[in-house]
């Protein structure tokens, strides 16, 4: 194995062209991935010359592939992640040395020092909800897990999960876990766990008012917030401090707690496949170092999925029944070619033992390439970790009210009626503390596994309804996008007045 410095270590693509070497890397590692199990695909992606448009048919291949057989999946998870490490570098110094040769445990570096947060708070006695500017639990939560079921918005694993924290709220603080959190944003489990009392180390990156916020939470809550101190400064970033967080994880995960890995951290751009990939690494390690290691994350719900039976029967029940608004949505469907209003779910893949599936697709242009793949990587790990018999617990996000999506108009509008369309859109207080309730289930009780590894991601989601919907998602946006821009000129006229 390679023998690297101590320092700065920075995680960078091969060598080539900066507006290509992206593009590149997402290629070949697409192509590893597949071509075992469908040279054509592989093909096509390694001739493909737009790929920053055509990637959204291969993520798409790729994931009916996978929904075709558990060696299919298993095995293109394994080789995909083996093309990343093999294709990326890591520099530190004047020295740049191949992923794949280098032993990370074994790098020389000083882990970072730590800074603890305890809470002075109490344990969390219920699982609280906030929800509309109302606070759900006990009976008022099982009766909106109960309507979000009925109507598409949750799948009936993730309600049962929920439903299961309800009757055992002990399980809460995770008592006899520690939980590793990376990444800070909206939707991580962060801010659920520290006020029920569990015991977490977080890794974000540096940012005064971030850590003020985290650490005032943990004083608040009823847990432990341990991070690291980097000059004296809480945080560090995961690809620039890589060995000494792989030490300072170990070091904390050493005792009788059972350590769990949770990798939610995300980033635009290929930065964010470079921090995919250093996930997988963190994440690599530490099921390698403790086998009894759990394995944490979200899926983004604009991702294509490969979905059960039951999800397209409830779809195209919904499509046959839509009385008199059918017919006009029929004709604009004619009179555009069926770019607008084109049913869900034509196509159907069945897997080894029979099973039926198709393929939710939510991609949409504008997150472009290296998003999907960055959530490919992570979504590769959880079903290697599956496959080698750890706990899994990786839910699909509902649409939700970020920042991120609050700062895209055309995203906004489409949100803002999108209820129109039967879905739900989450504030990010209401879909964390749903998606934590989820894992603190998964953790304490697991679900019985399913032979089809792609069900890690369709037995227990939260995808608010986009996997209901009649129509593929993309050909309904042009609609959604213009009826919500209408709605806050309205709106924005009401205010005014």
């Amino acid at each position: 194995m390679g023998s690297v410095g101590a320092g700065r270590w920075d995680l960078v693509f091969p060598s080539g062209a900066p507006d290509r070497v992206g593009d590149m890397f997402a290629t070949a590692v697409v192509a590893d991935a597949v071509r075992r199990y469908d040279a054509d695909l592989a093909q096509w992606v390694e001739t493909c010359r737009d790929w920053s448009r055509q990637y959204r048919p291969v993520f798409r291949g790729m994931t009916a592939l996978a929904a075709s057989s558990p060696d299919a999946s298993v095995g293109s998870a394994r080789e995909g992640l083996r093309a990343a490490r093999n294709l990326l570098r890591f520099v530190t110094g004047y020295t740049v040395e191949p992923l794949h040769g280098v032993e990370i445990a074994s790098v020389a570096a000083d882990g970072p020092d730590t800074g603890t947060a305890r809470g002075t708070g109490k344990s969390a006695r219920r699982l609280e909800v906030p929800f509309r500017g109302a606070v759900l639990a006990e009976e008022s939560l099982q009766r909106e897990l109960t309507d979000w079921r009925q109507r598409g918005i949750v799948e009936p694993g993730f309600a049962a999960a929920v439903e299961r924290v309800i009757d055992h709220p002990e399980w809460l603080a995770l008592p006899g876990f520690r939980v590793v959190v990376a990444g800070a944003g909206e939707l991580t489990p962060l801010r659920p766990l520290l006020r029920w009392g569990a015991d977490v180390l977080a890794v974000a990156r540096p940012g005064p008012a971030r850590w003020r916020e985290l650490v005032g939470e943990a004083e608040a809550g009823g847990g432990v917030l341990r991070y690291p101190l980097v000059d004296g400064q809480p945080g560090a970033d995961i690809t620039t401090q890589f060995p000494a967080l792989v030490h300072w994880i170990r070091e904390h995960l050493g005792g009788d707690a059972f350590p769990v890995f949770g990798g939610y951290v995300t980033r635009r751009g290929p930065g964010g496949v470079r921090l995919a990939v250093a996930l997988d690494l963190l994440a690599a390690d530490l099921l390698a170092a403790r086998p009894d290691t759990a394995l944490a994350g979200i899926g983004s719900p604009t991702d294509c999925y490969a979905v059960p039976e039951s999800v397209v029967a409830q779809a195209h029940s919904r499509l046959h029944g839509r009385g008199a608004r059918g017919f006009a949505q029929d004709a604009l469907r004619v009179l555009t070619r069926s770019a607008l209003y084109r049913p869900n779910y034509r196509t159907r893949v069945t897997d080894a033992a029979g099973a039926c599936w198709s393929v939710a697709d939510a991609l949409f242009l504008p997150q472009g390439p290296n998003h999907v793949l960055a959530q490919r990587i992570l979504r590769w790990r959880a079903i290697a970790a599956w496959d080698a018999g750890h706990i899994v617990s990786y839910t699909v996000a509902p649409p939700t009210w970020t920042r991120a999506v609050r700062a895209q108009r055309s995203l906004a509008a489409a949100y803002r009626s999108a209820h129109r369309f039967g879905m739900e859109i989450f504030e990010p207080d209401t879909a964390r503390t749903l998606l934590a309730a989820k894992l603190v289930a998964d953790l304490n009780d697991p679900a019985p596994a399913d032979p089809n590894p792609e069900s890690l991601f369709a037995s227990g989601a939260a995808h608010g309804g986009l996997w209901s919907l009649p129509f593929e998602p993309r050909s309904i946006l042009p609609v959604a996008i213009a009826t919500g821009q209408l709605r806050g000129l309205l709106h924005r006229d009401e205010t005014v007045q």
